[in-house]
């Protein structure tokens, strides 16, 4: 019989083993439709310095992520390093990517700035929710601002506005919370009032906590500079993928980088497949053939070249970041994470 013990144990082994397959599959498809050869030499005659330009990109990008949490924790003591901030997202990223099927990164960087920290679940839970919102406002904005240019699937024509006003309107919602935590609390006494009074004060500390973690948005200056920084995430998320275009010589426009960068960003939102072999690839490949690129090779090595820039740098980052934070593969289970401020499990 396997226990949850041992199945953690194995975990990382079915996850490289889950990947070696789709590695395998992935090369015997290509090379049934497209010469690796051709492949390889789309890949060779790559630009080094573009190539060096898309990495250099995604790198600031971790950064401004990581700067950007830091700033979330605007009256946290001990302060929040960005040393911290960063190699906790690193961990989170790295999570996401090697474990198939589930999405707990965010489980990854609650546990590792608790260790490095002390911070509570409950106050970094707060923070993400947060980030995570700031990040669906500049991606709808993102899709606004391609609408009427270009044509796109049904499944991303349809949300129509709300992609932008959904996410606004949780903004809006926090906003209020931050200032009216008082009342929230109050509230949510009486909500769990009937319950166990072990749980009432469990619940209640989850809930104070949560409301420190929306602390930032207290700090209008704080909350321009959050502003400033997502803006600037979502700049380069549309430019990471536009600087490949010469690096392969493809005369394709912003306006496709834009196309790419919203549909791989749907494509590998859901839980799939462990580092996002295929998902990702496939709906870059998609959307290069949807601009009028019909070149099986080329697609096929911009494709590659853009996995590659977007994962490599995160794999590297995450095995630095859980060798740091002492990550072992049983803390991907929520249970095994503390909402306390004690500083390790």
């Amino acid at each position: 019989m396997v226990t949850g013990k041992s199945w953690r144990h194995y975990w990382p082994w079915l996850n490289l083993g889950l990947t070696t397959l789709l590695i395998v599959a992935r090369v015997w498809y290509l090379s049934s439709r497209i010469s690796l050869a051709a492949i390889g030499a789309e890949l060779l005659k790559a630009s080094a310095g573009y190539t060096a330009l898309a990495v250099a990109i995604m790198a600031l990008t971790i950064v401004l992520k990581a700067w950007r949490w830091q700033l979330m924790y605007p009256a946290e003591h001990p302060p929040i390093r960005f040393t911290s901030a960063f190699w906790a997202l690193s961990l989170g990223q790295y999570v996401n990517l090697v474990v198939p099927f589930l999405r707990l990164g965010e489980v990854a960087r609650i546990y590792a700035l608790n260790q490095e920290n002390g911070t509570s679940g409950g106050r970094t839970l707060g923070t993400l929710v947060v980030e995570k919102t700031l990040d669906l406002v500049f991606f709808g904005l993102t899709i606004i601002f391609v609408l009427p240019f270009a044509f796109l699937p049904d499944y991303i024509q349809r949300p129509g506005a709300l992609v932008i006003i959904l996410p606004l309107a949780l903004l809006v919602v926090l906003y209020l919370l931050a200032y009216q935590t008082d009342l929230v609390i109050r509230l949510w006494r009486k909500a769990i009032s009937p319950l166990p009074q072990r749980l009432q004060i469990w619940l209640l500390k989850l809930a104070v906590a949560g409301l420190e973690g929306l602390a930032a948005l207290r700090n209008r200056r704080l909350i321009l500079l959050l502003l400033m920084l997502s803006l600037m995430i979502a700049i380069l998320a549309v430019a990471l993928p536009y600087v490949l275009f010469p690096a392969l010589d493809l005369p394709l426009t912003v306006l496709d980088a834009a196309l790419i960068h919203i549909v791989v960003s749907l494509a590998i939102a859901p839980p799939s497949t462990p580092a996002k072999i295929g998902v990702f690839n496939g709906a870059a490949a998609f959307m290069l053939w949807q601009s009028g690129l019909t070149d099986e090779a080329a697609v096929a090595g911009y494709a590659i070249l853009l996995y590659l820039v977007v994962v490599a740098p995160q794999i590297a980052l995450g095995i630095i970041a859980a060798s740091r934070s002492k990550w072992r593969w049983r803390s991907v289970l929520p249970l095994d994470v503390p909402i306390s401020g004690s500083s390790s499990p």
